[in-house]
This record gives structure tokens, C-alpha cells and sequence, in this order.
């Protein structure tokens, strides 16, 4: 299908998307356009205005900061791959940057993309609602960041107010963590069935620290917050494993749709987090 009419804006600042979009309630960011131009072709959407975000370089970058690093939104899923910062700092990010989409999407798809379209399926959103990452949204009135946690609201719904745009990702560094990115597809290059983001830090196999998220179980990513609180001090063995996979799963209730049914998700849930936590212990 082609894509409904519309008037093609191309700023060259972020001042001046932000100045367009005060003043235009119909208009669209477009980042990588992994997302935005199926929508636009299977008339999901009709925007009077496309604003084109490719020509601001400034949004393109990975930088460190005070114990994390931070993500220019306009940054391609290839330069993250590329990043040794990331590799090394933000292990969680780079493992599931690896597994999005196919060589395409990771060439042209961008991180503040993803975050901005909130799929719940989606590798990002589960990788940034496990780290506790903060979104830094950018208007005419200037900046304001928020937690993963409350940004995302439910399936392709955020925190992202009128004349908003994603601007930047910060992450905490993960030191002396382990991180896993697990994720159940039924095609390749399909967004998750299933998704898990695990960092989890051990003393002698006791937890000192976990955070858990999934993707794909609910309308927005899982963090299983009340789980993680309980096994602080816990020794990882068996028993602590079964007790875990089964009230993460208790917690859900997925949806149903053409890729899985809801018992099917829950019992790929169970099966992952359970693989990936003996994984760790060994």
C-alpha cells in the first residue's frame, strides 16, 4: 500500500522540530522509520506532517557519563554494536541490540525510535525497563527525563507529551554484574514471543542485586520488582530457581494473539527464566 498525503518537514535543528511541533498538533517525528512507514502504509496513521529527524547529527552519539552513558536518540542500532562503551558498560543493551530485527533494521533503526514506539514486544523498552534507564525528553520548554519504569503506559503508549521528542538514553554502567538477554522468537528477525533481561550480581552465589524484566507478557515490559525484593540474600540454588519462574509467571497474564496463546507465553516464561538462571549459577 502507499502511504497517505502528507507534507515532508525537514529541520536542521532540534529547536526547530520542537518550534514545529508546538505549533502543529498533526505532525510525526521520523527516526529510522523501522516502525513509522508500515504504519503510514497500512494507514495506522495519518499525519498531516512527517518531521525528519535524520539531518540532526547532534541526536547520533554514545558518550560516558557519571557512572553511565549516555545515548543520543538518533542513534542507529549498528553504532551501538560498534561501541566498546556499550560492549563493556551496558552489556544488556549491546545483547539484545544484537538480536533486533535483521541486518536492515539494525542498519537504519534507532534506539530513541523504538523507545518512542513502545512496542511491548520490543528488545529496547525490556532492556531499558530492567536497568531502571531514563528517558530524556526535549521540548521548546526544555528538557525532562523520566524513568523506564513510568515512561512506558501500556502497548505504544508513553510518558511523551505534546511537542516532546526523545533526545537522549542514559544508562547506569552495570559493574561486577552478569547480564543475559534471552529471547523466544517464532521467525527470525520477529519482534519477541517471550523476552527476558536479567543483571544479576552474586557473592558466592548469594543475590546482592537483580533486576528482571520481560518483553512480550503484558502491554508494556514487566519489571518483577516485587520478586527481585524478596530474594535479596538468597542463595541461587534449585529450589530458589523454581521459586522464582513460578511467581514471575503468576504475576502476568499475556496476551493472545496469532504468535501465542496466553499459557503458551507463560509456559515460555517459566522455560527461559528458568534456563537463564542455571545458566548463571554455572
Amino acid at each position: 500500500m502507499y502511504p497517505p498525503d502528507f507534507t515532508y518537514v525537514k529541520p536542521s535543528s532540534v529547536e526547530e522540530v520542537t518550534k514545529f511541533l508546538d505549533s502543529h498538533d498533526d505532525a510525526r517525528p521520523l527516526a529510522g522509520g523501522q516502525s513509522l512507514i508500515p504504519m503510514l502504509k497500512l494507514r495506522v496513521i495519518s499525519p498531516s506532517y512527517i518531521v525528519d529527524l535524520n539531518p540532526i547529527n547532534s541526536l547520533s552519539y554514545v558518550r560516558s557519563g557519571f557512572n553511565s552513558i549516555r545515548v543520543g536518540a538518533l542513534t542507529r542500532y549498528y553504532e551501538i554494536l560498534k561501541s566498546d562503551l556499550v560492549r563493556v558498560n551496558a552489556p544488556l543493551l549491546y545483547q539484545a541490540v544484537r538480536v533486533v530485527g535483521d541486518m536492515q533494521v539494525r542498519n537504519l533503526g534507532t534506539i530513541g525510535g523504538s523507545v518512542a514506539n513502545a512496542d511491548p514486544s520490543a528488545d529496547v523498552p525490556t532492556v531499558l525497563t530492567a536497568l531502571n534507564a531514563e528517558i530524556v525528553l526535549t521540548s521548546s520548554s526544555g528538557n525532562r527525563s523520566v524513568n523506564a519504569l513510568d515512561f512506558f503506559k501500556g502497548a505504544f503508549t508513553t510518558d511523551i507529551r505534546k511537542s516532546e521528542i526523545v533526545s537522549e538514553i542514559v544508562l547506569p554502567n552495570l559493574e561486577g554484574y552478569r547480564t543475559v538477554y534471552k529471547k523466544v522468537v517464532r521467525r527470525a528477525g520477529d519482534f519477541a514471543l517471550v523476552s527476558l533481561a536479567l543483571a544479576i550480581k552474586l557473592r558466592q552465589n548469594e543475590i546482592e542485586d537483580i533486576k528482571l524484566a520481560y518483553g512480550g507478557v503484558g502491554e508494556k515490559p514487566f519489571r518483577a520488582l516485587e520478586v527481585e525484593k524478596n530474594v535479596i540474600g538468597k542463595r541461587l540454588n534449585d529450589d530458589l530457581i523454581e521459586e522464582i519462574v513460578s511467581k514471575v509467571s503468576n504475576q502476568v497474564n499475556p496476551p493472545s494473539d496469532t504468535r501465542g496463546s496466553s499459557w503458551y507465553r507463560k509456559e515460555v516464561m517459566k522455560v527461559i527464566t528458568r534456563k537463564v538462571l542455571k545458566e548463571v549459577v554455572s
